[in-house]
């Protein structure tokens, strides 16, 4: 079995399509490859947050507006129309898979985009969209709504922040706790689990393989900064699993 895990994406459309065009399962025009529909032997993961553009820059890229201010109605509505064209293709390619085939996890972007929690702010940026007077249409609010919390193969955790169930509830304590803090504990988190590995998203990291719990966790939120990405290739076995990072991460450019 094969494990093709990719961090959060945050509306970054064309970094997801490379991703599936080099592990081979889109093609350039965004569907599914011939593996991609008849090997049974993988499954694409998604660790969540697909939506809500992480900077100010990001939110330029996204709706092709240079000064982008989420409180003007006219460019947050553009933002909202392009994540939700974003989220109709990814819904698409799902869908065109054998059921099952493509997982994609509840992340706390999401599930703020689909409930009346208040707006997220990251940096210099609040997360207005759909909370303005508009809502997410409701097949994809629905759908978002479906997605899980966890995934698990053959030992093999997935889910969005961590391996606690305490980790990816997204309620408001979230935020006032900072359930990230079990990166800083130095304790292996998964000892009193089935799980052998887990994979989460979640917490910002750059360059490599980056490790938690005692070094068994990967932390795979790597694909926000410039056009660095990466995507992680687990191939599983009974008993040993590989890890190969894939993509494009911590290239960095001096100018001197």
């Amino acid at each position: 079995m094969q494990l093709i895990v990719i961090g959060d994406i945050h509306a970054q459309a064309l970094k997801l399509w490379r991703i599936l065009r080099e592990s081979g399962l889109a093609d350039r025009d965004r569907r599914p490859t011939q593996r991609a529909l008849e090997d049974d032997g993988y499954r694409l993961v998604l660790l969540g947050d697909l939506v809500h553009a992480k900077s100010r820059e990001r939110y330029s890229e996204l709706t092709g507006i240079k000064d982008f201010d989420e409180y003007n109605p006219d460019h947050l509505r553009v933002a909202e129309l392009r994540q939700e064209e974003f989220l109709a293709e990814v819904k698409a390619f799902q869908e065109a898979l054998p059921e099952g085939r493509m997982v994609i996890l509840m992340g706390n972007h999401d599930f703020n985009a689909i409930t009346s929690q208040g707006p997220l702010r990251t940096d210099d940026v609040t997360h207005l969209e759909w909370k303005e007077g508009s809502s997410l249409p409701e097949e994809l609010a629905e759908w978002i709504s479906s997605w899980p919390y966890e995934f698990i193969e053959a030992g093999i955790h997935c889910a969005h922040v961590g391996p606690l169930p305490e980790h990816n509830r997204f309620d408001q304590d979230f935020y006032l706790e900072n359930r990230r803090r079990w990166l800083q504990v130095d304790r292996d988190f998964l000892a009193d689990t089935p799980h052998r590995l887990g994979v989460y998203g979640h917490t910002p990291v750059r360059g490599g393989l980056n490790l938690a719990s005692q070094g068994h966790a990967i932390l795979l939120d790597t694909n926000g900064f410039r056009d660095e990405y990466s995507w992680l290739l687990i191939e599983i076995t009974d008993d040993s699993y590989r890890l190969r990072l894939q993509g494009l991460y911590f290239d960095e450019i001096i100018n001197r």
